[in-house]
């Protein structure tokens, strides 16, 4: 408009007339804009990065100013082009938060497998005998499965005839157990063992550091044997045979 005011001498208020001829001017070509370079994919990701700089204080380390900003010391590492991990007081570095190390959520509470089946006992059959001459007994049965690191088999056995209702309790991973000699009867008569097995779970510690179990499946049904033992010196009686608990 301007243009087109000089070129034809228009007063101030550009008053103009019907007829009147006006003067107007040839466009100026307008260059086209030029192109605007295309950053690549590296450029790219660099230049979303959030950045900090940091200046290396005296008594810093590359691994405190890392777990300060929690990004890895690779990360600045590399970004600064550090030969090595090594940092000299008033160094100029720049953090990549972009590299921060995400914080751990709280651990997801992991889901208990389903109950084990009541393991199937296999030996001794019920109602064997044993004397004083068998210095070990070997209680056997059948895996339940694959048991976890933190499970077991508990073994339960019982001296159903003993007045002071003698009982052990033991834990093994193997599908095994050997009654320790310690729970031989030491007098000189017949008495009734009963023992089951069924699989276990620890849960924890109790304050001396033994492991706390819990139930993992069903128990076995109990089976009984006889064990003869006599006191030092004394000679055995004949065990009678027991006749199998239903």
């Amino acid at each position: 408009m301007q243009t087109i005011i000089l070129i034809n001498n228009l007063d101030a208020n550009c008053t103009l007339s019907t007829g009147m001829k006006l003067v107007i001017p040839q466009p100026t070509p307008t260059s086209s804009p030029q192109p605007t370079a295309t950053q690549s994919s590296a450029d790219a990701t660099d230049a979303a990065c959030a950045k900090v700089s940091y200046t290396v204080q005296a008594n810093d380390t590359l691994g405190g100013i890392a777990a300060n900003y929690n990004v890895t010391i690779a990360s600045i590492r590399d970004y600064n082009g550090l030969p090595g991990d090594t940092v000299y007081e008033g160094q100029n570095l720049t953090i990549p938060l972009c590299d921060q190390v995400p914080t751990a959520g709280p651990t997801p509470t992991s889901t208990p497998p389903p109950p084990y089946p009541a393991p199937n006992l296999l030996l001794p059959s019920d109602g064997a005998a044993f004397t004083l001459a068998n210095e070990t007994i070997s209680l056997q049965w059948a895996s339940a499965g694959t048991l976890l690191s933190n499970e077991a088999y508990e073994v339960v056995i019982e001296d159903v005839t003993d007045p002071n209702q003698k009982k052990l309790v033991d834990y093994v991973t193997d599908t095994k157990y050997i009654v320790p000699t310690s729970f031989r009867p030491t007098d000189n008569l017949p008495h009734i063992i009963r023992w089951w097995v069924l699989a276990v779970r620890q849960t924890n510690t109790d304050a001396s550091g033994k492991p706390v179990y819990v139930t993992a499946g069903a128990a076995s049904d109990a089976r009984v044997f006889s064990w003869s033992g006599a006191p030092t010196g004394s000679t055995p009686t004949p065990t009678p045979t027991l006749t199998p608990t239903p």
